[in-house]
């Protein structure tokens, strides 16, 4: 058993739910015909601006068999130069464009926000193993898992200050043939 590959994304961008069944930020990274209006990383930010981090969970490769206990996002920000509230926060199914908020754990601390998927969407891993997978049935993989976070730039940050912003993808997954979660 391998756990399959995945490839988060993590953008900054003027609008609130940017093309969130789309692909133009993807397409942004590799091509000269840039999103220039709503794609704002490596531009300069004022004091007050709002702006949205939209970070992509990858789903995509996943399937029941991948025995996954949980899967989520880290987004480690500068807590001195950004607000970000937990209860702003919405994540998007990147394929219905769903609101699929309800369905993650969202908390925001030190400076760093987690995403989680619920624990109330796993079942039993098989009639007679109770460790807990993730339910397809009740959270689809085979999609990103699109995460829109308004945040605005604090009134008192210095001038020409880079704001840093790093993002992860955490998936825990249940080796059935060690019996340990990885």
């Amino acid at each position: 058993n391998v756990t399959p590959n995945f490839k988060p994304e993590k953008y900054v961008v003027s609008e609130p739910s940017f093309d969130i069944i789309g692909n133009k930020l993807a397409d942004d990274d590799d091509s000269a015909d840039k999103v220039e209006i709503q794609n704002l990383n490596g531009k300069t930010l004022k004091r007050g601006q709002k702006i949205y981090y939209q970070v992509w969970l990858d789903t995509r490769d996943f399937t029941a068999e991948s025995n996954l206990q949980t899967v989520g996002i880290t987004d480690n920000y500068e807590e001195d130069k950004l607000d970000i509230n937990a209860a702003d926060i919405k994540v998007y199914d990147g394929i219905t464009g769903a609101d699929v908020t309800d369905k993650f754990d969202i908390k925001v601390e030190n400076g760093v926000l987690y995403g989680t998927s619920k624990a109330s969407l796993t079942k039993a891993i098989s009639a007679t193993d109770a460790t807990p997978v993730i339910d397809t049935t009740k959270f689809a993989f085979g999609r990103y898992y699109k995460f829109d976070i308004p945040t605005t730039v604090k009134a008192d940050v210095p001038g020409g200050v880079d704001i840093e912003n790093t993002a992860a993808q955490v998936v825990n997954y249940y080796n059935p043939t060690t019996k340990k979660v990885e």
